[in-house]
């Protein structure tokens, strides 16, 4: 007890550390310079799950509060108990507003009804709110795995809040300009969400002398016009000073649209960006073909005269659910959705020690046509042959950490390089510092929809035709937290809690024995562990 009171130290005996913090998270909380208050909107009479969802929260949090001491705060509280009508309808504007949505309980048991509860947290530090969602939605997941993935997220989600509001400056991202990519508009819903906790600007590389290191981590989105040398060597050197880059890149142009003449069908064309050499160098490279797998959304196509439509599967379109377990980047991501995307392949580098971690690829059943690729809407009454969709598993992204060389060095004039150091806050380099890089074989992964009728941006992953909802926006905003992290918070998205689950059929078969065993037999040992005392009492004092 003496010991105790003098040398913290805690003792975590799950096989799978699910007590245990990530020391990130211990430095964070020990940094604190003012008291984190968290109030969790789950509470009232919830199911077993939320119950179970509720208690895992108050278990991290106690976990959080042990290292922090009194700098962490917290209540659970349910935001519609003891509310009317009006008064819940007022509730859900205000939480609403703050990005704060409801899921609904369905209830079958004595009628049908629905009950809005709220598996939120708000976290409130020097003034200043965040609100985290606790229960991570999954297509295709049971209702114990999406749970389980949850419990294992809560450590990241709540202390990556935690650490954006205790940042003293907001980091800077980048959407690079001047080749064709992306417009605003494109990428506004993902920009919109990034714009809450960074600093967003664009900038045209061809109007500007250098990439500043104020940026913190650049995106190249779709760039469809060739980059000229001097271009490339901006992107290059804001490498070697430590720069971020996602790269979201595609070869060929193929666009679904382009579909729509007489005969249905297009030839996807070289974009002739000019990127391989510099890519190459870095370890990566983006090949020019288009992918087709057999696990796919479908496209809507007119079918007669009358302009009847139908929903056909689109082969170009593939859905992705393989990814890499362990990256914090893909760790328990949902599925995503890409376009005429293309495959990647690692490159070894020599004299350069890069870490490439495959993040995202096709399903086993996929097929990779090379250029020239012609593209026909008759293809969608062709059933796939196993023998052609065959070829295995194929990369769509990949993460790259280390120091890169730079694919200038030993081309630029003793003169240039001189020039160049001349150039404030500028200097040439010829390796990087240690960095880290994303490449995705998909510019249209970060483009959301446009609604016609509004003329609004749609939610990025919303396929409206399928009427889905993919992880398009959870991956690049995984990307560029993993891109930004200095501190290594997001070490905590790879934490995993095995899911051990019973056996239902045994649980039926066996259900009155183990009900008995559970409570009949304790009653059973306390009866007679009373009549052994009684009878040794008897005997002894007779």
């Amino acid at each position: 007890n003496v010991l105790a009171q003098n040398v913290f130290t805690r003792f975590d005996l799950t096989k799978d550390k699910r007590f245990s913090l990530t020391d990130a998270t211990q430095d964070m909380l020990s940094e604190m310079d003012d008291l984190i208050y968290v109030e969790i909107l789950l509470d009232g009479d919830l199911p077993a799950g939320f119950k179970r969802l509720q208690n895992e929260t108050l278990v991290m949090l106690n976990e959080f509060k042990a290292y922090a001491g009194s700098g962490v705060e917290y209540n659970f509280v349910n935001p519609l108990e003891g509310l009317g009508a009006e008064e819940q309808k007022e509730v859900f504007q205000q939480l609403a507003k703050q990005g704060i949505v409801p899921t609904n309980l369905i209830d079958n048991r004595e009628g049908y009804s629905e009950k809005p509860i709220y598996p939120w947290a708000l976290i409130t530090y020097n003034g200043h709110t965040i609100p985290v969602e606790i229960l991570q939605k999954q297509l295709n997941k049971g209702r114990e795995e999406t749970l389980n993935n949850s419990i294992a997220l809560l450590e990241y989600n709540l202390a990556n809040a935690m650490q954006k509001l205790m940042r003293r400056k907001k980091p800077t991202i980048t959407f690079l300009e001047g080749h064709g990519e992306l417009s605003e508009m494109d990428v506004a819903d993902v920009a919109y969400d990034l714009s809450r906790h960074y600093v967003m600007e664009r900038m045209d590389i061809t109007q500007t002398l250098y990439i500043p290191k104020e940026t913190d981590v650049l995106v190249i989105a779709k760039p469809t016009k060739p980059f000229k040398d001097v271009h490339k060597f901006k992107i290059d050197q804001y490498i070697m000073n430590g720069g971020k880059v996602l790269w979201l890149l595609e070869n060929l142009n193929a666009e679904l649209d382009s579909m729509m003449n007489p005969q249905g069908s297009f030839v996807a064309m070289d974009y002739n960006l000019g990127l391989e050499d510099q890519l190459f160098k870095y370890g990566v490279r983006v090949n020019y073909d288009l992918v087709k797998d057999v696990v796919c959304t479908q496209i809507p196509l007119t079918i007669s005269r009358d302009q009847q439509i139908q929903l056909f599967n689109w082969p170009y379109f593939p859905v992705v659910s393989q990814h890499s377990k362990a990256h914090p980047v893909t760790k328990n991501l949902d599925a995503v959705l890409f376009r005429f995307a293309g495959t990647l392949d690692t490159i070894r580098t020599k004299g350069a020690d890069i870490q490439k971690t495959v993040l995202l690829e096709t399903s086993p059943y996929t097929k990779v046509i090379g250029t020239p690729v012609k593209v026909s809407a008759g293809e969608v009454k062709q059933k796939p042959v196993k023998a052609e969709y065959s070829g295995g598993s194929k990369p769509l992204a990949v993460a790259l950490e280390g120091a890169f060389p730079s694919p200038y060095k030993n081309r630029l004039a003793q003169s240039t390089i001189q020039m160049i150091d001349t150039i404030e806050g500028v200097s040439f380099k010829t390796k990087s510092e240690q960095t880290k890089m994303v490449v995705i074989a998909d510019g249209d992964v970060i483009k959301n929809d446009i609604d016609r009728s509004t003329g609004r941006p749609s939610p990025l992953g919303h396929y409206k035709y399928a009427k889905q909802n993919y992880a398009n926006k959870d991956l690049i905003l995984n990307a560029i937290e993993w891109l930004n992290d200095e501190k290594g918070i997001i070490a905590a998205r790879s934490k995993t809690l095995k899911l051990r689950l019973l056996d239902e059929q045994k649980v039926k078969e066996e259900q009155t024995k183990w009900q008995l065993a559970n409570i009949g037999l304790p009653i059973l040992l306390v009866l007679l562990f009373g009549a052994i005392y009684s009878w040794i009492r008897r005997r002894r004092f007779a």
